[in-house]
């Protein structure tokens, strides 16, 4: 038959394939469990109103709150503008760098 599969990005049991999102202090890949390879490589950056250049999403400089406003921005981005997925309905795999500071990770 060469009708499309009724359930794309579905893993086993039904299930929706996990996000994954490997963020990298430069460029960020991400896209589906089980599939070869990223979806996008964009470079980890958001646009914020009150700067003219692209703020880096990956400081170490940073104060936690800054970081957590930073991160939305961006993640909300991956989720709508690339990945084109609703964040509730799959979990998240994110891969981190063993040399990312402690209140990153949190």
């Amino acid at each position: 038959s060469d009708k499309m599969p009724l359930y794309e990005g579905l893993g086993s049991g039904g299930e929706k394939s996990a996000v994954i999102i490997d963020l990298g202090a430069a460029y960020t890949r991400c896209g589906f469990a089980g599939e070869t390879g990223p979806r996008c490589i964009i470079p980890s950056e958001i646009k914020i109103p009150e700067f003219t250049k692209p703020v880096k999403v990956v400081q170490h400089n940073i104060n936690t709150e800054e970081l957590y406003l930073y991160l939305k921005e961006f993640i909300h981005m991956l989720y709508f503008r690339h990945l084109l997925v609703n964040p509730r309905d799959r979990r998240v795999v994110i891969v981190e760098s063993v040399l990312c500071p402690s209140h990153f990770k949190e």
